[in-house]
């Protein structure tokens, strides 16, 4: 370069400006800080980079270092003095990018809402179909291990036991597998199944047939960072591919890992521990043993921790033999007529319900189609009062009783919406309560995987005494809550039971 001498060149090629830890930049910074450095020569001042922040920071430094700058495509040289135009190109350097970065996150969530997404490999138990690498086929060895681990979950395992025994056996990770399908080095050791791999699977909703897209995002073009986003925002292509399990086993293992069980000092579970809730604390009831009189109970934990609370005591064999017998009166009677077996569910208050929820129904429809109607008048007063038809006064009056008017429609319509997706969610539950039974039919004995696929909880009330007697029950009150449809009205199943027995 003309008039300079002993030059150097530090190219960062193929790095954005947004990242101010380079290479070769850090190289330049360390000789700057050694004074080393005389005058530093760029094309413009977006080479250094795009961040308002960052840029003022390094132009100190270089000022506290008497390093002269010069930006030839700027016009900038600082030996000539302060230039206000440089920290106003900053902001537009900074701008570009914050303007792309918005843009590319536009275009990415339209292409995944096309399902033309970009994606890394297929999750375990998939391969990318040959004919169309954004479909999805089934990878059959893979996926049976996929459905024996849902399967597992709903027995009552733990992913960390469900993982020590993908272990013990030598299962392929999803890595591992990968790699040997595509003839890519193999590491001298192989990777092994953890807690965490296992749950990241039966949480996937990839294994009901959709495909999750947009689930992971960076904070800001500045922040490159990996987080979550919101459920809300992930864009979910529905029916995309072959499922691997049913919609009702996946939500029913979201529901049971959301219950907490715990083993007790004998290493027994118990087929309902972790589904027994306390009526007055809303505490789990523990399972407890004695060893020597061969007799087990479940107690309110709170109350065996020494807090305030009542026992809630029950017996073990007792409560296990009135669920099962409950378990099989209700699933028989749903299997033998579906159409009473709803209608038994949906008490006078839901049939009530349900005829409220007709009008109401339709007054959503009187009210979507009022809110179009506002809009369409006050665009017309808005043309009226230009044209000079209205007045301000009148004007302003007659926007002001249409906006407000269309504000309580709307607010009327979107609690109206919220309550007909409620009613309509609980006419699906029943109908996959009924699927549930026409997948379990033999309920001769209860076990976990039974009771943890039918039962939500079961809450267990403080027994009452027989008069005079410190020990002996007079009466003590169960609730069985079923899933998807909650408790069943026993006289409804009794009376059934007792036509087909009539």
């Amino acid at each position: 370069m003309d008039g300079f001498k002993n030059c150097e060149h530090f190219p960062d090629d193929g790095v954005s400006g947004t990242v101010f830890s380079r290479p070769e930049l850090n190289r330049l910074l360390d000789l700057v800080r050694q004074d080393m450095v005389a005058t530093v020569i760029i094309k413009d001042q977006s080479r250094i980079g795009r961040d308002v922040l960052e840029v003022g920071l390094l132009k100190r430094e270089f000022e506290e270092h008497g390093v002269r700058l010069i930006a030839m495509g700027d016009n900038l040289d600082t030996a000539q003095g302060f230039d206000m135009m440089s920290i106003i190109r900053d902001v537009f350097n900074e701008f570009y990018v914050a303007d792309t970065s918005k843009k590319i996150r536009a275009v990415k969530r339209a292409n995944a809402l096309a399902g033309n997404a970009r994606t890394g490999r297929p999750p375990y138990g998939f391969m990318r179909d040959p004919d169309d690498p954004q479909k999805y086929v089934v990878d059959e060895p893979a996926a049976e291990i996929v459905r024996e681990l849902y399967r597992r979950v709903i027995a009552g395992d733990g992913v960390a036991k469900i993982a020590a025994d993908l272990n013990r056996r030598g299962v392929e990770t999803s890595k591992m597998r990968y790699k040997r399908m595509h003839d890519m080095p193999l590491p001298e050791e192989a990777h092994q199944w953890s807690g965490q791999q296992v749950q990241q699977i039966i949480q996937n909703e990839t294994y009901i047939g959709n495909r999750v897209l947009q689930r992971l995002t960076t904070p800001s073009y500045k922040n490159h960072t990996r987080v979550v986003k919101p459920k809300e925002e992930w864009c979910i292509l529905e029916n995309h591919h072959a499922p691997l399990v049913s919609a009702e086993e996946f939500e029913l293992v979201q529901q049971l890992r959301s219950v907490r069980r715990k083993v007790s000092y004998t290493g027994d579970l118990g087929v309902l521990n972790g589904l027994i809730k306390c009526a007055d604390c809303g505490d789990n009831l523990r399972i407890l043993h004695d060893v020597a009189k061969d007799y087990s109970a479940y107690l309110c934990r709170r109350y065996a921790n020494g807090r305030k609370c009542t026992r809630h005591s029950i017996n073990r064999q007792l409560l296990e033999e009135l669920v099962l017998e409950e378990l099989q009166r209700v699933t028989a009677f749903a299997r033998r007529d579906r159409a009473k077996f709803t209608e038994a569910i949906r008490s006078e208050k839901d049939k009530a319900a349900q005829k409220a929820l007709r009008a109401k129904t339709a007054q959503l429809a009187k009210d979507e189609k009022r809110v179009a109607d506002l809009d369409a008048i006050i665009n017309r007063i808005y043309e009226d009062h230009v044209a000079g038809k209205l007045s301000d006064d009148r004007f302003d009056k007659m926007l002001s009783t249409y906006e407000s008017e269309q504000a309580a429609v709307v607010a009327e319509a979107e609690a109206l919406r919220t309550e007909v997706a409620a009613a309509r969610e609980k006419a699906d539950c029943i109908e996959k309560f009924l699927k549930l039974c026409e997948v379990y039919t033999d309920f001769s004995e209860l076990t976990a995987e039974v009771a943890r696929t039918f039962i939500e909880k079961i809450v267990v009330h403080e027994a009452v005494k027989a008069p005079g007697h410190r020990y002996k029950r007079e009466s003590q009150r169960i609730d069985i809550h079923f899933t998807f449809i909650g408790e069943f009205p026993k006289e409804q199943a009794v009376a059934a039971d007792e036509a087909v027995a009539a």
